[in-house]
């Protein structure tokens, strides 16, 4: 999973965690608001830093807040052994977006992989609190970050990593074969870049085809030199132009972006 890494003023140094047992949710109650403004506020408050281990804006890029080992400042009473993540936006009255909502699934399953064992929870939880607020997609969280459980395999089920032509394009997935018909599972399908969310109303998985991949393709010559130009030009940055690559028509838009800067 791709964090983008701060570095983020402080008041002083950090404090290291003894354990982590507790992965607590929070919001922002803002929207439009950077990682970098929070991160004053909690200064302004005479905190060391942001309180949040990581921050999860709504088109789904994540960052990093205060160093994952280190105590947090966003679970009163819990601080010590909790990691805390925290979406922007305000979910007593909004609705989380879909790139949002994949985003921290992606990095609940994450942390729950290397904390085994540590609970799930939302700021309301632990605090006296509406935090994550009432639109938050609680039940969705539970069910989507829960890790993959070991299913009994059967005498003829044979698992192998297959290429799959999906929406125009090719992805390696992995796929059980039985009974001479293959089945993807959704988990490859989520890091091929398809977003796997739920239905509330029709209580059903839904798959979207990605606009976005979770993986930036090796270009091809022309590619490489409309990069050469962007970075150039307009000194774009390599986290930059990573970030245009994942989008699916990325190597178009690089390119007719260097072709418009050319003229």
């Amino acid at each position: 999973m791709y964090i983008i890494n701060t570095n983020l003023p402080t008041n002083g140094s950090f404090t290291p965690r003894s354990k982590t047992d507790m992965i607590v949710l929070h919001h922002s109650e803002s929207t439009g608001t950077s990682v970098e403004e929070i991160n004053r506020w909690h200064l302004e408050r005479g905190w060391t830093g942001i309180g949040y281990h990581f921050y999860i804006r709504k088109d789904g890029r994540i960052y990093r807040g205060r160093p994952e080992w280190a105590v947090g400042a966003h679970a009163q009473g819990h601080n010590s052994r909790a990691v805390g993540i925290c979406c922007e936006g305000s979910y007593m009255t909004e609705t989380m977006p879909r790139a949002q909502f994949d985003a921290l699934v992606g990095l609940v399953r994450e942390e729950m992989a290397k904390y085994p064992g540590a609970k799930v929870l939302r700021h309301k939880d632990v605090n006296e609190t509406d935090c994550p607020g009432v639109n938050f997609p609680w039940a969705e969280v539970q069910q989507f970050a829960e890790p993959e459980k070991s299913a009994k395999k059967e005498d003829d089920e044979v698992v192998e990593q297959k290429k799959v032509l999906l929406n125009g394009k090719t992805y390696t997935c992995e796929c059980i074969c039985r009974d001479d018909v293959n089945y993807i599972k959704m988990r490859s399908l989520q890091q091929a870049g398809f977003m796997i969310g739920y239905d509330a109303v029709r209580k059903v998985p839904s798959i979207t085809a990605p606009q976005c991949r979770t993986f930036v393709l090796d270009g091809d010559e022309a590619v490489q030199a409309a990069v050469d130009t962007l970075q150039e030009s307009a000194g774009l940055e390599k986290q930059t132009i990573e970030y245009l690559l994942r989008y699916q028509w990325g190597e178009d838009l690089v390119k007719k972006l260097a072709a418009a800067m050319e003229k």
